[in-house]
């Protein structure tokens, strides 16, 4: 790619920027607007996170464990959660990260002042922003003191997270980022065991050139999602957990839940109608990078 190109590529992004920003600016300037209520999703798992981002709470029998953090801006959203769930936030052992964004790593560092929580992350996605920091778009212009945690462990491809009576298989699904991990586990409702799913970065803007150029990432990003899609398609997931509350429907499934009663989260065909969503998304933006790619050859 020549400087030309790389120049083209860079305006893009600042403008994809601007406007995800500008659409979120309610969200950074009062997070509380994003607030719901934390519930139970199956025996020892809960939802404990806002309308933007997916977090998830373990009771492992010994300490919780806590999947992804949030945005810095809506800690105090996640406290409360955890304590109307139920739960001592100074119970929280170990937050572990889906991936390096900031937006799902940026109330760790506090957890782990506040409570000595350990902090997890793939050993790809730890390597990715050590060498390149601006990899995990931390906006320091809304939060000027937000940094990149101090994390604590780094997981391999395939390795098994074990505390108290749960055991995470973590999978790494590269495309998002690098070092992106799915994670599945077993849970129960109502006597029977079920596969707890969730991949663990579905967002395809950052496989668009122009991100990839920001993030100096490699061109075939598109391409690793693919093939991490394959990777896990044939895990019999059956509640299907979300990265952003999108990917699952986590919303409209708990509306569901709250008028109807039931467990609207044990969903068997919901893990193959998202991964196949994900899939088309894919397949377009593989294509929208061609004609980027044309526009250049032009310019």
């Amino acid at each position: 790619m020549n400087s030309k190109e790389k120049e083209i590529l860079a305006e893009k992004y600042k403008d994809f920027r601007l406007n995800y920003d500008k659409r979120n600016e309610g969200f950074y300037t009062n997070p509380s607007i994003a607030r719901i209520e934390p519930f139970k999703i199956a025996d020892g798992l809960y939802y404990v996170g806002d309308k933007k981002v997916c977090i998830h709470l373990i009771d492992t029998g010994d300490g919780l464990i806590v999947i992804d953090s949030g945005y810095l801006g809506a800690t105090h959203l996640l406290v409360d959660s955890i304590w109307r769930a139920g739960f001592d936030p100074a119970n929280v052992r170990w937050i572990i990260h889906t991936h390096g964004h900031s937006d799902h790593f940026g109330a760790s560092e506090e957890f782990r002042l506040m409570y000595g929580t350990k902090l997890a992350i793939s050993k790809v996605d730890a390597e990715c922003i050590r060498e390149k920091p601006h990899r995990a778009h931390v906006v320091t212009r809304l939060f000027p003191f937000a940094k990149i945690p101090e994390f604590d462990y780094e997981i391999e491809d395939g390795e098994i997270f074990e505390l108290g009576n749960v055991k995470i298989r973590c999978v790494l699904t590269p495309g998002h980022t690098q070092g992106v991990l799915s994670l599945f586990f077993d849970v129960t409702e109502n006597g029977k065991t079920y596969l707890a799913g969730l991949y663990g970065g579905a967002g395809t803007n950052a496989l668009t050139l122009p991100y990839i150029c920001y993030n100096e990432d490699p061109e075939d990003c598109p391409q690793q999602m693919l093939d991490s899609i394959k990777k896990i398609w044939d895990e019999p997931v059956v509640v299907h957990l979300g990265n952003h509350p999108g990917n699952n429907k986590t919303l409209e499934k708990r509306e569901q839940q709250i008028k109807e009663g039931g467990n609207p989260f044990i969903a068997p065909n919901s893990w193959h109608e998202f991964l196949s969503g994900l899939k088309a998304r894919v397949q377009k933006i593989i294509k929208d990078n061609e004609a980027i790619k044309a526009e250049m050859a032009e310019a």
